[in-house]
């Protein structure tokens, strides 16, 4: 099967079918992430699509369908919202296009606070039309497949974003992936426990990322807390035309004081070929999202990330999940 395409939807009321995209330009340090989910148990799409410009700012956009449970029909129909994204060829060339209302938010962070508590100009409403290319430069690398699936793969991203009276040519490198199955937003999956006394502070319970070093490698992956507080996990690595796994991967975080706010991480990992990876990361701006749940809430950081490998400049996205209650 074209695993590009929409999958039957399994009996879990949980199962969604999600596409994801991000990139960032290397010398306007712009960056974007889009994600459009297909929740057939909810009965709807939505489509969170934020683009990061200097500084903190950010231009937010989030839109919402309604969809049946039969996923098959929207293969030629991925729009929601203001919203399109389109398989010109598969595994090859994708679209993205915005055109529509946005967010323009001077500080991101202020995403974390209730809506009511924020200041009344917290946002100003501007007008964004985006149209982006996303041409895929690997094979994609498959986490699982079958019933339940997902996959990762880099590319470059070229296009124009237009927001307000304000144009950008845009030319850069990012990650895409493809998942299809049961999606639970992390209240099954974080652990009640407090945080060693080592690793006292915020206990995020997925940390994701998203790496390019321009033409030269990729890396992706997951970590997950562990019972001793480090998040271990695992992950890919695309370089050289070739696709291997990266194993010991582990990710240390700083945060901003009393704060779930990252500011900058350590990652190290070993190839399946022996290699042993260390890279930095220091964190420009965070783009928090909330998922409400029964008990409180996750939120999910995406961080806009400058990397540093063995004198070598890379950028992405640093992404930490946090289960915070709401009581």
């Amino acid at each position: 099967m074209n695993d590009e395409l929409m999958h039957a939807t399994g009996d879990d009321p949980s199962w969604s079918e999600s596409y994801y995209f991000n990139f960032v330009d290397p010398v306007q340090k712009i960056g974007m992430f889009t994600r459009v989910g297909f929740r057939p148990g909810n009965g709807w799409a939505d489509a969170l699509h934020v683009i990061y410009l200097a500084g903190r700012r950010v231009i937010f956009t989030y839109g919402r369908r309604d969809i049946t449970s039969d996923l098959s029909q929207y293969d030629d129909d991925l729009n929601v919202g203001d919203l399109t994204i389109r398989c010109d060829n598969p595994h090859q060339k994708w679209q993205i296009i915005y055109n529509g209302p946005g967010q323009d938010i001077p500080d991101a962070e202020i995403l974390l606070e209730r809506r009511k508590l924020r200041k009344p100009d917290w946002f100003t409403p501007t007008e964004m039309n985006m149209a982006l290319t996303f041409d895929c430069t690997t094979q994609p690398h498959y986490a699982a497949s079958g019933e339940r699936g997902h996959f990762e793969q880099s590319g470059q991203v070229t296009g124009n974003i237009q927001v307000g009276a304000e144009s950008y040519d845009i030319n850069g490198f990012g990650v895409r992936d493809k998942s299809w199955g049961p999606r639970d937003w992390g209240a099954s999956l974080a652990t009640t426990e407090k945080p060693s006394e080592q690793h006292s502070g915020p206990a995020p319970f997925v940390n994701w990322f998203s790496m390019n070093f321009g033409d030269y490698a990729a890396l992706g992956g997951a970590c997950q807390r562990s019972s001793d507080g480090f998040m271990r996990g695992q992950g890919w690595i695309q370089r050289d035309g070739k696709s291997l796994e990266l194993s010991n991967v582990t990710i240390e975080t700083q945060y901003k004081p009393d704060s779930i706010i990252h500011e900058s991480i350590v990652l190290q990992a070993t190839t399946e070929d022996g290699e042993s990876i260390h890279i930095t990361g220091r964190i420009s701006s965070v783009c928090p999202t909330k998922i409400p749940m029964q008990q409180g809430a996750t939120f999910i950081n995406e961080g806009l990330a400058e990397f540093e490998w063995d004198g070598r400049q890379g950028f992405g996205i640093a992404e930490h999940w946090h289960a915070v209650s709401l009581a």
